[in-house]
């Protein structure tokens, strides 16, 4: 058993680097995040204008797509390190399904319930793509990649304001995003390889332990396993509150800023243009974690998303709420891929569920954000 650990090491650490995988990667958590999820309210006020029967939906919406997320997160968390391909396939199609009911959504009831799945996707993928990252990706490149895919939040955001900005129908964005979530996780599923458990085994990374055919590790129990949850108690406390106030944005920030500076529905898009454009940045959160830590770089990136959220909530200044959309898109694209990182550290023997863990965390405050602040 110790030697088919050793060859797994030296085969991942040798293996050419997955070009395909980290694309198709980058693509589902855009359209899973950045269209399905944080699309329902970036669409909200242009579907107001073409369905008046959604006035109101936004608030039950932003908070259904927010649990959905929690729940699918501990489904996807449980079961990413023995089935990462199936769940990936997974979060796509929850995430075209719930699109398609965005499509046909016509009532605040309808609303929220595609809401609901259109969340969830984002839920399943991250967890299943951490592991399968670190399956197929060298040792050396696998922050990196990380980091990257996790940046594809912001490609989804400035792809689903483009298509804002290009027609005023709000059926073709929802049918857009409906395929291109089916389309992602599918490949995911293809050029992952064969099915099987996808967490580098023990021995990587200086890690001590044996690993048998199922890839589970046999660690002792007791102050080791106490350690790694103590250790995850303060990641988990500083996502959780940074979720709350992020909520404001995601939930209400296109809202908030057309009824604060007059800004015409039209040109709504471009808010979240801006927001993807400084998201861009968060494909830099593996070097800032190597020039600070881990713990920092939460710091840091979780005090600029209150500060961003802060100006969005009370400027009347269109050039001011740009600004600090583009900085609240850095700063959240960099604070989740932080935390990815952290979560691979802290418990390097399970990244997918420790990712799992602190995107909970996010999401719970994200939910209870969204239920809670007044726009």
């Amino acid at each position: 058993m110790l030697k088919r650990s050793f060859h797994y090491v030296a085969r991942a650490q040798s293996a050419p680097f997955p070009v395909g995988l980290v694309a198709a990667g980058v693509a589902l958590i855009a359209s899973t995040y950045g269209m399905a999820r944080f699309g329902v309210g970036l669409m909200h006020p242009q579907m107001v204008q073409a369905r008046p029967g959604l006035d109101g939906a936004l608030r039950a919406a932003g908070t259904a797509q927010f649990a959905s997320y929690c729940l699918a997160v501990l489904v996807g968390g449980r079961l990413a390190a023995t089935r990462p391909r199936g769940v990936v396939v997974a979060a796509g199609l929850s995430a075209g399904v719930g699109a398609l009911g965005l499509v046909l959504a016509h009532s605040v009831p309808a609303f929220t319930a595609a809401a609901f799945l259109a969340g969830a996707g984002a839920g399943l993928a991250s967890p299943a793509l951490v592991p399968l990252l670190d399956r197929a990706v060298p040792t050396r490149q696998a922050g990196l990649s990380q980091a990257a895919v996790n940046s594809g939040t912001a490609l989804g955001l400035l792809a689903m304001g483009a298509v804002v900005l290009l027609t005023a129908a709000v059926v073709t964005p929802w049918l857009l995003v409906a395929a291109v979530c089916a389309g992602a996780g599918l490949t995911v599923r293809v050029l992952a390889g064969p099915s099987g458990p996808a967490g580098r085994r023990r021995g990587d990374a200086g890690d001590v332990g044996d690993a048998g055919e199922t890839g589970e590790v046999a660690v002792p129990v007791g102050g080791a396993v106490v350690v790694g949850h103590q250790r995850m108690v303060l990641p988990w406390v500083l996502a959780a509150l940074t979720g709350a106030v992020s909520a404001y944005v995601w939930t209400y920030g296109p809202s908030v800023v057309v009824r604060a500076t007059g800004l015409g529905t039209d040109r709504i898009g471009w808010l979240w243009v801006t927001v993807g454009a400084g998201g861009l940045l968060g494909v830099l959160t593996s070097r800032l974690v190597d020039l600070t830590s881990p713990l920092r770089a939460v710091l840091l990136t979780a005090g600029a998303v209150v500060a961003a959220t802060g100006a969005v909530a009370s400027t009347t200044v269109l050039g001011v709420a740009v600004g600090a959309l583009a900085l609240f898109g850095a700063a959240y694209m960099a604070l989740s891929g932080t935390l990815i990182l952290w979560g691979r550290e802290l418990r390097p023997q399970d990244g997918g569920r420790a990712t799992a863990w602190l995107f909970l965390a996010l999401a719970v405050g994200q939910a209870v954000g969204a239920a809670l602040l007044d726009p």
